[in-house]
């Protein structure tokens, strides 16, 4: 059959521009590939070092945030000290000059802050050797920052960074609580990789024991940056953390007053032109309840703002050379004879051993002797017929001699019951106060003796031990904490600047409840009529335990008083010693006088 010639023209007439278009895809495919091709080995191959070159040249840098240091505060709220913004200069070791073009570094940045030429090339091949940003100078003057600022395009490798120094508010009177900041040692760096050297550590005191809490956690911004150092983009960043603010138990105002009489009794002894040593000593304010630090003292003390801050390091030589050492935090490190004061820990003892009774009577004539050894009284004569409440109140040597070594009719404690006690009142071992460097003390033992000196523990020993003379070493804190635990019937607290989530130690003295009142009576007598009636005057009623302590081998005494009030109900107790400086009742209590008078006037 043929077909009909339309439909086979038509059928023609469609089929030839079908060809054509699939021709035309092809080619623009073909097209459309070598260029993709053309295009890629032109980057690839003719640009691919250059883009190379601009992929490694163009990196991200990290710049670290420090921290804001956490603030700290008194107990009614007052803020002690303060971030205060400042400028460090460092050294960026990825951007440091080849050393064909060191020159203009070490010419130029010695002209423009404190460091020589040789430092900075030290400071240089440091920086080099560890690939980490090395610290130049910390706290720039205004005008110093200024200055590098102005020529940083003249100093590669040098950086400008913000940072801050701590301000103390009562740099002097809490320095030996806040202690102070200061840059991290190498030693320091190396063993915290998120160390930087730039960084601020705490150095002593709360500073240093909470440093953990105070620095908080350091953020982080991130630039795309070229090889010279320029920023091209902000990739984001990663906000700091502020460090913890701490509320501590300290007032500062009774602080200042305490320091301040301290001071005051410094400046009349100069003004009288005595000849007694330099006023040295220190001061504790407890809570009998809660063993909160209200105040602690030591004097001489030191300006912490010479440490914090570099704009005043000459400051901080002369306090490093000071003889009188103003860094000794006396009140938690200086170890002492405690003289009288153990009495009433002694009395305790005895009282709980049945070795005495409040109404033990013994006479004391003046001494005891032991062979060609005589043991004294301080009063010559001695005090006649002594029970417990009198011994306690006059501070009678004689019947704390019998109560501790007994004689040829009497029972004494001997030296492993002395031993036993003393280390229950946490004679011996340190408190565990929040602060770093405390002393443990020494609490001698027949054991000790013979370890430590090759001989052999005498009577003369246990007389000298009850006392509280000898080979015995206290720290006033010590002192204050064992008094803390007379005052409230019979519980040790763990001393605290910091009331942390964990609560302080408590621990139970083994001694009766009725054992501590009877010592305690003692202790109000003392105030009410015996070496601490000074004090009777004052409308808190106080009970204490005056001490003078001598030192071997030389004339001078410790000053020692330590005390508690209410002395029904305690609420605080109060230790004080003076080095050197005299006697218990003349000069020890005049300075707690000082101090109960103001807690009377600022409940």
């Amino acid at each position: 059959m043929v077909e009909d010639p339309i439909v086979v023209a038509g059928r023609e007439s469609q089929t030839r521009p079908r060809g054509v278009h699939l021709r035309f895809l092809v080619w623009l495919l073909v097209a459309v590939m070598g260029s993709l091709l053309g295009r890629s080995f032109y980057l690839q191959i003719w640009q691919g070092e250059r883009f190379q070159v601009q992929a490694e040249e163009n990196r991200v840098e990290v710049v670290v945030q420090s921290a804001p240091r956490g603030i700290i505060y008194d107990r009614h709220g007052e803020q002690l000290l303060e971030n205060v913004a400042s400028t460090d200069v460092v050294l960026d070791p990825r951007v440091l000059p080849d050393e064909e073009h060191e020159a203009q570094l070490f010419d130029t940045l010695p002209q423009l802050i404190d460091i020589s030429p040789e430092d900075l090339r030290g400071k240089v091949a440091a920086a080099r050797a560890s690939g980490r940003p090395m610290l130049l100078q910390r706290a720039l003057e205004h005008a110093d920052a200024i200055a590098v600022a102005s020529n940083l395009n003249a100093l590669p490798g040098v950086r400008l960074i913000s940072s801050s120094v701590r301000s103390y508010t009562y740099a002097e009177a809490l320095a030996p609580v806040l202690g102070y900041t200061g840059l991290p040692t190498d030693e320091e760096v190396q063993a915290a990789s998120h160390l930087l050297a730039s960084d601020v550590v705490g150095k002593a005191g709360l500073e240093k024991h909470y440093d953990q809490r105070l620095r908080g956690r350091p953020g982080a911004f991130y630039h795309e940056v070229d090889a010279a150092g320029q920023s091209h983009k902000d990739l984001g960043e990663a906000a700091a953390i502020p460090g913890e603010a701490l509320r501590i138990s300290i007032d500062a105002a009774l602080q200042r007053h305490i320091f301040g009489l301290f001071q005051a009794r410094a400046q009349a002894q100069g003004e009288g032109g005595k000849t007694k040593a330099p006023v040295t000593g220190s001061a504790v304010v407890l809570e009998a309840k809660t063993g909160a630090i209200r105040a602690l003292v030591s004097y001489p003390s030191f300006d912490a703002n010479a440490f914090s801050q570099p704009a005043r390091r000459s400051a901080a030589q002369s306090i490093l050379h000071d003889p009188l050492q103003p860094l000794f935090n006396r009140a938690v490190a200086g170890m002492y004879p405690p003289g009288s004061t153990i009495k009433p820990l002694i009395a305790a003892a005895g009282l709980e051993e049945g070795l005495i009774t409040p109404q033990t009577t013994w006479l004391s004539t003046g001494g005891i002797r032991v062979g060609q050894w005589f043991f004294p009284d301080w009063k010559a004569g001695g005090h006649g017929a002594t029970n417990l409440t009198h011994a306690l109140a006059e501070s009678v040597n004689t019947f704390f001699y019998l109560l501790a070594g007994g004689d040829e009719t009497r029972v004494g404690l001997g030296p492993s019951r002395l031993v036993q006690y003393l280390g229950a009142f946490n004679l011996g071992q340190p408190t565990g106060i929040d602060l770093p460097s405390e002393a443990a003390g020494l609490l001698p033992s027949p054991e000790w003796k013979e370890a430590t000196k090759q001989e052999p523990w005498y009577i003369g020993d246990t007389y000298h031990l009850g006392i509280g003379q000898g080979d015995i070493l206290v720290t006033p804190l010590q002192v204050a904490a064992a008094t803390v635990a007379i005052a409230n019937g019979g519980t040790l607290v763990q001393p605290h600047l910091f009331a942390s989530e964990q609560e302080p130690e408590r621990t139970r003295v083994p001694v009766a409840p009725e054992h501590l009142a009877a010592v305690r009576a003692g202790m109000r007598e003392a105030v009410i009529s015996g070496s601490g009636r000074r004090l009777s005057t004052l409308p808190l009623p106080v009970a204490g335990k005056t001490g003078t302590a001598q030192i071997g081998g030389s004339e001078d005494t410790h000053a020692w008083f330590t005390s508690f009030g209410p002395a029904d109900t305690p609420e605080l107790v109060v230790t004080v010693l003076l080095e050197r400086g005299g006697e218990g009742d003349k000069d020890a209590v005049p300075l707690a006088e000082g101090i109960w008078q103001y807690l009377v006037e600022h409940p």
